[in-house]
């Protein structure tokens, strides 16, 4: 069979866990789709839930550890950029004849970007805001598309922000930091087209259809800012979800006193700097969130929709997949994600779509990342898979979801974030749920009978046996993984 193109798409910090069964709304028809035509993981994670360390996993195939982007934008002594010899996996893609594109946010190096390790198309350094970027100037007019701008309706512990209109080109000035307006939501007041998730698929489609008709087949990642907040929703979007419908999160008026006492810590700064108790208040915010979501997959949906009308789709994978996932509404009142290892930002959706190869509407409960889908995409390229990856293949899994050589357990990380230092190491084994924090306290969960983590069992005198495993698991992970720095020889005496 002819080696397939790749189309890789990735979401930024989605809020999806749990979401939809509680819902009920189709928050992702595009990714609904590929489900329904290919195969879903319903034990997908990220191996850490934080942007910058998840996305050089996804290029490396490697854990954080490893190729030392642990936290964001080099905070606490972790790497910036690559080490300069790095190999990304686009170089074995490229060794074996692909052409390989990589269009969106990077937020993977402060420096180097996509293109500076061969990739074709567009992204920028670190996280990056396109809005003022001379590629979106051309997009605008191109399409004859006005300068956006946004109506903000609500911003994190400053309401005299609410009702004040802002053109879009002016984040990071006249506020110095593209941060500024990030944790707030708001109408996008100009067409939809504006959004920078519909730019990203209409460049990334102008350049499938550049190289389409080449003898070298594609591979081509496309990773949309969003729907990362800040949320701007556009009509149509724009009030398709009834905030009165979403029903109160089960751990939303949760104190937190079984966890660890970072996640406490956490919750005080949130609660200080504005966030409100009243879930009226958040059922708005979720509401835009959801109607965000549904907007940029409806963008990327244009991408399979070009695929189709081109007639690349037969002969296409396509993978969908988010970096990570978010805590909003939940675990008390949580905004963000913080350096939170709970389940509304680990598990993240999964699905691919591989005709003739994957079959359609299939599920698979086995415990698989984001990391695994370097090696898999090298794979499918009939590529070389470097020995150094952590990653571990799917190839085999896709074409028999059941099979019973597949993994049984699997290692996630974090480091912190926000400029705070929380080593933490989560197993996952059948049903149970395990995190080791440094120098605090441990959690377990039985996560099939407790999905929102209400009752830590790590103290209870019948979940000692499964303690004892999954501490033991964890530490054959860790040294399977060569996880040794002075930090996690102090977790693994921790928890001996």
């Amino acid at each position: 069979m002819t080696r397939p193109n790749i189309v890789w798409i990735t979401l930024d910090h989605l809020v999806y866990s749990h979401h939809k069964e509680l819902t009920g709304y189709p928050i992702l028809p595009t990714y609904d789709r590929l489900c329904a035509e290919g195969l879903s993981f319903t034990n997908a994670f990220s191996v850490c839930p934080l942007c910058g360390p998840a996305r050089a996993s996804m290029l490396t195939g490697m854990y954080p550890h490893k190729h030392g982007l642990h936290m964001n934008d080099g905070e606490n002594g972790a790497r910036a950029d690559f080490e300069p010899d790095e190999q990304l996996f686009n170089t074995y893609l490229k060794r074996a004849g692909y052409r390989t594109g990589y269009f969106g946010k990077w937020h993977a190096g402060e420096v180097r970007v996509a293109q500076d390790y061969g990739f074709e198309g567009f992204s920028m350094p670190g996280y990056g805001h396109p809005y003022y970027s001379e590629e979106y100037k051309a997009y605008l007019n191109e399409l004859d598309l006005p300068e956006p701008e946004v109506t903000i309706e609500w911003k994190f512990g400053d309401p005299s922000w609410s009702g004040k209109t802002v053109a879009l080109k002016d984040f990071p000035n006249p506020y110095k930091s593209p941060y500024f307006l990030m944790e707030s939501c708001g109408v996008l007041n100009t067409p939809v087209e504006t959004h920078e998730a519909f730019f990203l698929t209409h460049i990334a489609n102008k350049w499938i259809d550049d190289v389409a008709n080449d003898t070298q087949p594609f591979f081509l990642r496309i990773d949309p800012w969003g729907p990362h907040h800040p949320f701007f929703v556009a009509k149509p979007y724009l009030n398709q979800v009834n905030p009165a419908d979403l029903p109160e999160y089960p751990s939303f008026q949760n104190n937190l006193d079984h966890r660890p006492a970072h996640h406490r810590s956490l919750l005080e700064y949130r609660r200080k700097a504005g966030n409100s108790n009243r879930w009226e208040d958040w059922q708005f915010l979720l509401a835009r969130c959801h109607e965000h979501a549904t907007q940029v997959d409806a963008a990327v949906g244009r991408v399979i929709d070009f695929l189709k009308e081109s007639g690349l789709l037969e002969n296409t994978l396509i993978i969908y997949t988010t970096d990570h996932c978010g805590a909003l509404g939940s675990n008390g009142g949580e905004f963000d994600k913080g350096w939170l290892m709970v389940d509304e930002t680990v598990r993240i959706p999964m699905a691919m779509r591989w005709q003739d190869r994957i079959e359609p509407g299939v599920t698979t409960d086995k415990f698989v990342t984001n990391m695994d889908l370097v090696p898999t995409v090298l794979e499918a390229g009939n590529a070389e898979i470097p020995t150094t990856m952590d990653g571990k293949s799917m190839a085999d899994l896709i074409q028999n979801p059941d099979q019973t050589s597949w993994r049984e357990e699997v290692m996630l990380q974090h480091h912190g974030h926000y400029g705070e230092s929380h080593l933490q190491r989560q197993l996952r084994y059948k049903n149970y749920k395990y995190v080791a924090h440094l120098n605090d306290k441990e959690e377990l969960y039985d996560i099939v009978q407790d999905p929102y983590e209400l009752e830590n069992l790590v103290e209870l005198s019948h979940a000692k046996d499964i303690l004892t495993d999954m501490r033991n698991r964890l530490r054959h992970q860790m040294m399977l993984h060569d996880d040794h720095s002075s930090q996690a020889e102090a977790l693994l005496s921790q928890i001996n």
